[in-house]
Protein backbone atom coordinates (compact mmCIF):
# COMPACT_ATOMS: atom_id res chain seq x y z
CA UNK A 1 0.00 0.00 0.00
CA UNK A 2 2.78 2.42 0.94
CA UNK A 3 4.62 1.77 -2.33
CA UNK A 4 1.37 2.42 -4.23
CA UNK A 5 1.00 5.80 -2.51
CA UNK A 6 4.55 6.79 -3.52
CA UNK A 7 3.76 5.77 -7.12
CA UNK A 8 0.59 7.88 -7.08
CA UNK A 9 2.56 10.89 -5.88
CA UNK A 10 5.00 10.47 -8.77
CA UNK A 11 2.08 10.76 -11.15
CA UNK A 12 1.15 14.04 -9.45
CA UNK A 13 4.51 15.61 -10.23
CA UNK A 14 6.28 15.00 -6.90
CA UNK A 15 8.79 12.19 -6.44
CA UNK A 16 10.53 11.23 -3.18
CA UNK A 17 14.22 11.13 -4.07
CA UNK A 18 16.99 8.81 -2.94
CA UNK A 19 16.75 5.28 -1.60
CA UNK A 20 15.40 3.91 1.71
CA UNK A 21 18.06 3.98 4.43
CA UNK A 22 17.66 0.57 6.05
CA UNK A 23 18.68 0.96 9.68
CA UNK A 24 17.80 -1.59 12.35
CA UNK A 25 14.73 0.43 13.35
CA UNK A 26 13.47 0.64 9.76
CA UNK A 27 13.91 -3.09 9.17
CA UNK A 28 12.35 -4.11 12.49
CA UNK A 29 9.28 -1.92 11.96
CA UNK A 30 8.78 -3.09 8.39
CA UNK A 31 9.04 -6.71 9.53
CA UNK A 32 6.76 -6.40 12.57
CA UNK A 33 4.07 -4.30 10.82
CA UNK A 34 4.35 -5.77 7.33
CA UNK A 35 1.06 -4.49 5.89
CA UNK A 36 1.24 -1.11 7.57
CA UNK A 37 4.86 0.08 7.47
CA UNK A 38 7.36 0.43 4.61
CA UNK A 39 10.82 2.02 4.28
CA UNK A 40 10.67 5.50 2.75
CA UNK A 41 13.17 7.04 0.29
CA UNK A 42 15.43 9.80 1.57
CA UNK A 43 18.21 11.46 -0.43
CA UNK A 44 20.10 12.47 2.75
CA UNK A 45 20.33 8.90 4.07
CA UNK A 46 18.05 9.71 6.98
CA UNK A 47 16.10 6.68 8.17
CA UNK A 48 12.41 7.11 7.36
CA UNK A 49 9.32 4.93 7.34
CA UNK A 50 5.80 5.39 5.98
CA UNK A 51 3.01 4.23 8.32
CA UNK A 52 -0.69 3.80 7.63
CA UNK A 53 -2.61 6.13 9.91
CA UNK A 54 -4.69 3.47 11.66
CA UNK A 55 -1.50 1.92 13.10
CA UNK A 56 0.37 5.07 14.03
CA UNK A 57 0.00 4.85 17.82
CA UNK A 58 0.90 1.17 17.89
CA UNK A 59 4.02 1.82 15.79
CA UNK A 60 5.07 4.86 17.84
CA UNK A 61 4.59 2.98 21.10
CA UNK A 62 6.65 0.07 19.76
CA UNK A 63 9.47 2.41 18.72
CA UNK A 64 9.52 3.95 22.19
CA UNK A 65 9.26 0.79 24.30
CA UNK A 66 11.17 -1.82 22.26
CA UNK A 67 14.40 -2.43 24.23
CA UNK A 68 16.58 -2.65 21.13
CA UNK A 69 15.31 0.71 19.79
CA UNK A 70 14.21 3.00 22.66
CA UNK A 71 13.15 6.09 20.72
CA UNK A 72 12.35 7.94 23.93
CA UNK A 73 12.50 11.51 22.58
CA UNK A 74 10.05 13.15 20.19
CA UNK A 75 12.29 15.96 18.96
CA UNK A 76 9.73 17.43 16.55
CA UNK A 77 6.35 16.86 14.97
CA UNK A 78 5.45 18.69 11.80
CA UNK A 79 3.51 18.37 8.55
CA UNK A 80 4.06 18.95 4.83
CA UNK A 81 1.49 20.01 2.24
CA UNK A 82 1.32 18.55 -1.30
CA UNK A 83 -1.92 20.09 -2.63
CA UNK A 84 -1.92 18.14 -5.92
CA UNK A 85 -1.50 14.74 -4.28
CA UNK A 86 -4.26 12.30 -3.36
CA UNK A 87 -2.69 12.46 0.11
CA UNK A 88 -2.07 16.21 0.44
CA UNK A 89 -0.99 16.20 4.09
CA UNK A 90 2.00 14.25 5.39
CA UNK A 91 2.48 14.28 9.17
CA UNK A 92 6.12 13.75 10.18
CA UNK A 93 7.38 12.58 13.59
CA UNK A 94 11.08 13.13 14.27
CA UNK A 95 12.23 10.54 16.83
CA UNK A 96 15.54 10.20 18.63
CA UNK A 97 16.95 7.59 20.99
CA UNK A 98 19.02 9.25 23.71
CA UNK A 99 20.52 5.87 24.63
CA UNK A 100 21.22 4.47 21.16
CA UNK A 101 22.02 7.85 19.55
CA UNK A 102 19.79 6.93 16.63
CA UNK A 103 17.14 8.93 14.77
CA UNK A 104 14.10 8.05 12.72
CA UNK A 105 11.45 9.92 10.73
CA UNK A 106 7.95 8.46 10.83
CA UNK A 107 5.58 9.70 8.10
CA UNK A 108 1.81 9.34 7.77
CA UNK A 109 -0.15 10.35 4.67
CA UNK A 110 -3.61 11.86 5.10
CA UNK A 111 -6.33 12.60 2.59
CA UNK A 112 -7.98 16.02 2.72
CA UNK A 113 -10.14 16.24 5.86
CA UNK A 114 -8.75 13.09 7.49
CA UNK A 115 -7.65 13.19 11.12
CA UNK A 116 -5.02 11.22 13.00
CA UNK A 117 -4.72 9.99 16.59
CA UNK A 118 -2.88 12.24 19.04
CA UNK A 119 0.50 11.02 20.29
CA UNK A 120 0.19 12.86 23.62
CA UNK A 121 -0.42 9.57 25.45
CA UNK A 122 3.02 8.38 24.30
CA UNK A 123 4.98 11.65 24.41
CA UNK A 124 3.34 14.43 26.46
CA UNK A 125 5.54 16.92 24.56
CA UNK A 126 3.43 16.19 21.46
CA UNK A 127 0.73 18.42 22.98
CA UNK A 128 2.06 21.79 21.76
CA UNK A 129 3.61 20.31 18.61
CA UNK A 130 0.24 18.93 17.52
CA UNK A 131 -1.44 22.24 18.31
CA UNK A 132 1.10 23.99 16.05
CA UNK A 133 0.43 21.50 13.21
CA UNK A 134 -3.30 22.06 13.71
CA UNK A 135 -2.90 25.84 13.78
CA UNK A 136 -0.62 26.26 10.75
CA UNK A 137 -1.51 23.21 8.62
CA UNK A 138 -5.03 22.27 9.71
CA UNK A 139 -4.14 18.74 10.87
CA UNK A 140 -6.77 17.42 13.30
CA UNK A 141 -5.54 15.14 16.09
CA UNK A 142 -8.16 12.88 17.63
CA UNK A 143 -8.25 12.65 21.45
CA UNK A 144 -5.93 15.61 21.91
CA UNK A 145 -6.53 17.12 25.37
CA UNK A 146 -6.82 20.73 24.15
CA UNK A 147 -6.69 21.04 20.36
CA UNK A 148 -6.86 24.76 19.61
CA UNK A 149 -4.68 27.37 17.96
CA UNK A 150 -1.37 28.08 19.66
CA UNK A 151 0.25 30.85 17.55
CA UNK A 152 -2.68 32.63 15.85
CA UNK A 153 -5.86 34.12 17.31
CA UNK A 154 -8.80 31.74 17.70
CA UNK A 155 -10.80 33.63 15.06
CA UNK A 156 -8.04 33.38 12.41
CA UNK A 157 -9.24 32.02 9.08
CA UNK A 158 -7.27 29.29 7.32
CA UNK A 159 -3.88 27.68 7.95
CA UNK A 160 -0.89 29.81 6.83
CA UNK A 161 1.59 27.02 6.00
CA UNK A 162 -0.67 25.39 3.42
CA UNK A 163 0.56 26.13 -0.08
CA UNK A 164 -2.73 27.57 -1.32
CA UNK A 165 -2.79 30.12 1.50
CA UNK A 166 -2.32 33.73 0.26
CA UNK A 167 1.05 35.16 1.29
CA UNK A 168 -0.59 38.30 2.59
CA UNK A 169 -3.21 36.48 4.62
CA UNK A 170 -6.98 36.26 4.11
CA UNK A 171 -7.25 39.99 3.29
CA UNK A 172 -4.38 40.19 0.83
CA UNK A 173 -6.49 41.53 -2.07
CA UNK A 174 -8.02 44.27 0.06
CA UNK A 175 -4.64 45.26 1.50
CA UNK A 176 -2.95 45.46 -1.92
CA UNK A 177 -5.83 47.50 -3.32
CA UNK A 178 -5.57 50.08 -0.52
CA UNK A 179 -2.85 52.22 -2.12
CA UNK A 180 -3.64 55.40 -0.21
CA UNK A 181 -3.85 53.94 3.26
CA UNK A 182 -1.10 52.42 5.35
CA UNK A 183 -0.85 48.91 3.87
CA UNK A 184 0.06 46.00 6.10
CA UNK A 185 1.69 44.37 3.09
CA UNK A 186 3.55 46.28 0.38
CA UNK A 187 3.26 45.10 -3.23
CA UNK A 188 6.03 43.01 -4.79
CA UNK A 189 6.81 45.70 -7.37
CA UNK A 190 9.56 47.85 -5.84
CA UNK A 191 8.63 51.11 -7.59
CA UNK A 192 4.98 50.75 -6.64
CA UNK A 193 5.97 50.02 -3.05
CA UNK A 194 8.11 53.19 -2.96
CA UNK A 195 5.19 55.27 -4.22
CA UNK A 196 2.90 53.93 -1.51
CA UNK A 197 5.48 54.67 1.17
CA UNK A 198 5.94 58.24 -0.08
CA UNK A 199 2.18 58.79 -0.30
CA UNK A 200 1.90 57.62 3.29
CA UNK A 201 4.61 60.03 4.42
CA UNK A 202 3.01 62.96 2.58
CA UNK A 203 -0.36 62.15 4.12
CA UNK A 204 1.14 62.42 7.56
Amino acid sequence: MAEENISEQKNKGWTPSGEPFLTEAVKKCAEKFKEFVSPYPNCAKEASILVKKEKILEVLNYLKTEESLKFDYLSDLTAVHFPESEFPIVVVYHLFSTEKKDSLRVKVELKEGESIESAVSIWPAANWMEREAYDLMGVKFENHPNLKRILLPDEWEGHPLRKEYPLGGPQEKEIRANKYGKPFLLPDDLEEAKKIIEEGKNAE
